[in-house]
């Protein structure tokens, strides 16, 4: 109403109505936020009496307990047991793999009958990806107790894959890679692993942001996958980005200038441990105070993964900056910025005399969609920044199996929303459950 009153009003407030467009915004934003601290003051046991009052707001503290905790230590502390397999790839990566065997209240029940879901990870990110919720509310615990023999994977160069049968981690070969190895090599070995495990031929695919960009380009690499795949549900799907409107749309064009840089200095790796470790110290500690989650922290996310402050919850902002971002290598983002460039699911480009020598062609070759023939389970948030709904429409266009095609149903939700999102339960969780029956 505020709004509307203003555009039919003849006279500006300031004699400038660009100004006063300004103004207005920052009104409307302050009161959007001070709502939200009271709503989330006063829903504390610690009520605040005045949102203005600097000591009441700065003692405000969230206290996580499974801020600090590894993968295994947070399953553990659920109730549910855990193990951790090492897996080595085809070009000598050492990963390891944690699982789920079963669920809470089955211990030693059947673990071979289970049938097996794979759950891959995303950008930065560990397999702790799958736990920044409530423990109500996360899908690995929902699978495990739904009957499910659960395996999280995670790719090379991350916290808890930084080994090689020949390299150390401080060569600088070892960080050689991109998404495309991972791709290739990571999940083809540790869907392997899973399957001879549980003495299976056939698994659930579960992939969020780059971990479904994992899992097209094995297929097209190495179809003959597709047979161990009853079916893959992509989670915020990553092939066609161009059409991205978060923060990293604006450092992409400057891939061929920033990465060359950054290789070197950083041999490789972004971003290297004592810096990460600076980073999520710095990053939880700050985020744990209430005001700063809610003024800056979740800013901070919504830049990248797009405004959705009804599913932000304070409480679980401190989990997500002490376990995010896990390391990766400088290659990773580069590729990953070559296709928000191009607008093209394709290999590295070395650049032409390099790809002339690796590809034998002066562009890099196109991963071919039509190689996967596993059913495929496509979800997308209406407001994800990094996943343009065009863009999911762009790659469903080019599947010739899509068993289901379907925007999650609330309209502001984000890519973080995943495993962030207050109701992530209701609106991704029980559908995923329900589809796999089907499977």
């Amino acid at each position: 109403m505020m709004l509307a009153a203003f555009e039919a009003s003849s006279k500006p407030w300031t004699g400038n109505k660009g100004i006063d467009w300004l103004v207005l915004c920052l009104i409307l934003s302050a009161s959007v936020v001070e709502a939200q601290l009271l709503s989330e003051f006063l829903s504390s046991s610690r009520s605040i009496n005045n949102i203005f009052d600097a000591k009441q707001v700065v003692s405000r503290k969230i206290n996580n307990p499974a801020t600090y905790l590894t993968t295994p230590e947070v399953i553990e502390s659920y109730g549910y047991k855990v193990e951790s397999h090492k897996v080595v790839t085809a070009d000598g990566y050492v990963l390891t793999m944690h699982r789920i065997p079963h669920g809470k209240n089955e211990i030693g029940k059947g673990v071979r009958e289970r049938p097996v879901v794979y759950l891959q990870h995303g950008l930065f990110a560990s397999s702790f990806e799958w736990f920044m919720n409530t423990p109500d509310k996360l899908l690995a615990l929902r699978l495990a107790d739904s009957g499910y023999d659960v395996w999280l994977g995670n790719a090379r160069g991350n916290a808890y894959s930084r080994e090689h049968v020949m390299m150390n981690v401080n060569n600088r070969g070892f960080w050689e890679y991109s998404m495309h190895e991972m791709g290739k090599y990571d999940v083809p070995a540790e869907i392997d692993h899973a399957l001879k495990t549980a003495n299976q031929t056939k698994l659930h695919y579960i992939g969020f942001s780059m971990g479904t960009s994992m899992f097209w380009i094995m297929c097209s690499t190495r179809p003959e996958y597709n047979e161990k795949i009853k079916l893959m549900t992509a989670l915020a799907p990553v092939v066609f980005i161009n059409n991205m409107a978060g923060f990293p749309r604006l450092i992409a064009p400057l891939e061929s200038i920033v990465f060359p840089l950054l290789e070197p200095i950083l041999h490789g790796e972004f971003l290297p441990p004592w810096l990460l470790t600076i980073y999520n110290a710095i990053g939880s500690f700050f985020c744990s105070n209430t005001f700063i989650a809610e003024t800056l922290c979740t800013n901070i996310n919504f830049l990248y993964a797009g405004w959705d402050l009804p599913q932000s919850q304070v409480n679980q902002i401190p989990l997500f900056y002490s376990h995010t971002p896990s390391p990766t290598s400088t290659r990773t983002l580069s590729h990953i910025a070559q296709l928000i460039n191009t607008g093209v699911f394709q290999e590295y480009d070395f650049g032409i005399s390099q790809n002339l020598l690796v590809y034998g062609q002066a562009t890099p070759p196109r991963y071919l969609l039509q190689r996967t023939t596993a059913p495929v389970a496509l979800f997308y948030g209406p407001n994800d920044a990094v996943v343009n709904p065009d863009d999911v429409q762009r790659l469903a266009a080019q599947l010739p199996n899509v068993a289901l095609n379907t925007p999650v149903n609330f309209s502001l939700w984000n890519h973080f929303d995943y495993h962030l999102g207050k109701d992530a339960n209701v609106l991704v969780n029980d559908r995923v459950l329900e589809l796999l029956e089907k499977f």
